[in-house]
C-alpha cells in the first residue's frame, strides 16, 4: 500500500498478502492507540484528583514526610555525646552548640509559625489577652530558611533567657522587657537595630511579617566568635519502650483559637501538637510537630497595664506535671535565682528526659489542664 493512498489505510489492512490470504491486524499501531488512550485518561484523572481531592495529595505528604523525619532513638549516632540542650546523641563537637532563642508569635492572623518543628526546647506562655507566644530555642546546627514570625519581648521571657546564656531574638518588646533587657545586660539582638539580619514577608500581615534565618543568626553569632554554649544541662535517660494508647494532654488556654492538645504515639513514643483542634505543622511544611518531653508549669501572673501585660512569677518554685513515655506524673519546678537553671522534682528526685525535643507549657493555676496519669 503506498503511504500517500490515505483513503485505503486500514489499522487490518497492511496491503501484504501471506500464501494469497490478507495479512492480519497490525498489532504494532494498535498498541500505540492504546498507550496514548492510557495516557491521556491518566492525565485526566490526575488533574480531577487534584482539583477536587487535593487533601488526598496533602496527606501522603504528610506520612512520607512523617517516616522521612522520624527521630530514631537507637544506633543515631554510635559513640555519640548527648546534646547539653536536649539530650540527643550526636557527634562530638555538636553537643553544645551557642543557643538561639527566638520570639515567634501564635496570634490566628500570623499563621503559621516557621521554625518550631526544628527547635530543641520551646516554651509557650501567654502575654496578653489570652493570646499565647513561643520561645525557642535552637542549638542543633540545622539550617532552617525560615523562623518565625518574630514578634516582641516580654519580662518573663528573659528569666528564661538567662539560664540559657542564649542570643535573645525578637522584635521590639514590652516597656518592661526592654527595660529589663537593658539592665540586665541580656545578649540581645532586636530587628529594630539588627534589620540586615530579618526580612519582612510580604504575603503575610504586618506585625505577623518579620522572619530571619538560621543562617543569619549563626552569622551574627561567628562575627562575636561565639561557638559553644555555657548553660547546664538537664537529666536525661534512656528512652523506655513503647508505652500503651493513652488519653490525650490538653491545655485550656481561655480562647479556642490557643487550645492546645497533645496525643500520644505509641509507636515513635512521641506526641503530636494540636491547636485549635487542628493537627499543627511547621509552617507551610508537612511535617507535624512533635515532642518527645512536655511539661506544664504552673505559674502564678497577674496583669500588668491596660494591654493586659502580664507579670509571671519565674522564680521560686511550683506545680509541675512531667509528661513522657504516654504518661504524666505531678511534681515540682525550682529556680532559685533569675540566672539559674530551672530544675524539675519528681518525688524530691530530679527528672530525667527523653532524649529529643521538650516543650514546656507554662499555665496560670486557673487554667484548665487534663493530663494521663502514670
Amino acid at each position: 500500500m503506498a503511504i500517500r493512498d490515505l483513503k485505503n489505510f486500514s489499522v487490518s489492512d497492511t496491503g501484504e498478502k501471506k500464501d494469497g490470504k490478507p495479512a492480519g491486524p497490525n498489532w504494532r499501531v494498535i498498541c500505540y492507540i492504546f498507550i496514548f488512550l492510557f495516557l491521556v485518561l491518566t492525565f485526566i484523572t490526575f488533574t480531577y484528583l487534584i482539583t477536587f481531592y487535593p487533601d488526598l495529595f496533602n496527606r501522603v505528604g504528610r506520612n512520607l514526610n512523617t517516616l522521612r523525619n522520624s527521630q530514631p532513638t537507637e544506633n543515631i549516632c554510635p559513640g555519640g555525646l548527648p546534646r547539653f540542650i536536649d539530650g540527643y546523641p550526636v557527634p562530638a563537637g555538636e553537643e553544645n552548640l551557642f543557643p538561639m532563642a527566638v520570639v515567634i508569635g501564635n496570634h490566628p492572623d500570623g499563621r503559621p509559625a516557621f521554625g518550631l518543628g526544628e527547635a530543641n526546647l520551646v516554651y509557650e506562655a501567654e502575654v496578653e489577652g489570652g493570646i499565647t507566644r513561643y520561645l525557642a530555642f535552637f542549638a542543633n546546627g540545622t539550617d532552617i530558611k525560615k523562623i518565625g514570625p518574630i514578634r516582641s519581648a516580654r519580662p518573663y521571657f528573659i528569666d528564661w533567657i538567662k539560664e540559657m546564656s542564649a542570643l535573645f531574638v525578637h522584635c521590639g518588646g514590652s516597656p518592661e522587657a526592654l527595660a529589663k533587657v537593658y539592665k540586665e545586660n541580656i545578649f540581645d539582638f532586636n530587628e529594630f537595630y539588627q534589620g540586615s539580619y530579618f526580612w519582612r514577608d510580604e504575603k503575610k500581615p504586618g506585625p505577623y511579617n518579620v522572619f530571619t534565618s538560621s543562617a543569619n543568626l549563626e552569622k551574627y553569632l561567628e562575627s562575636k566568635n561565639l561557638t559553644e554554649g555555657k548553660f547546664l544541662s538537664w537529666q536525661f535517660k534512656e528512652e523506655a519502650p513503647a508505652g500503651l494508647e493513652t488519653e490525650d494532654i490538653e491545655i485550656g488556654f481561655k480562647s479556642p483559637d490557643f487550645v492546645v492538645k497533645w496525643k500520644y504515639d505509641k509507636i515513635d513514643n512521641e506526641y503530636i501538637r494540636y491547636l485549635a483542634g487542628e493537627v499543627q505543622f511547621d509552617g507551610e511544611d508537612s511535617r507535624e510537630i512533635r515532642a518527645k518531653n512536655v511539661i506544664i508549669q504552673t505559674e502564678a501572673a497577674k496583669v500588668l497595664d491596660k494591654e493586659l501585660r502580664l507579670k509571671m512569677e519565674t522564680l521560686g518554685s511550683g506545680k509541675a506535671i512531667i509528661c513522657l513515655d504516654g504518661g504524666c506524673q505531678e511534681g515540682e519546678w525550682q529556680k532559685s535565682s533569675p540566672a539559674a537553671r530551672t530544675r524539675y522534682y519528681i518525688n524530691g528526685e530530679e527528672a530525667k528526659f527523653n532524649p529529643g525535643k521538650i516543650w514546656i507549657e507554662v499555665v496560670r493555676p486557673e487554667l484548665k489542664i487534663a493530663y494521663p496519669a502514670k
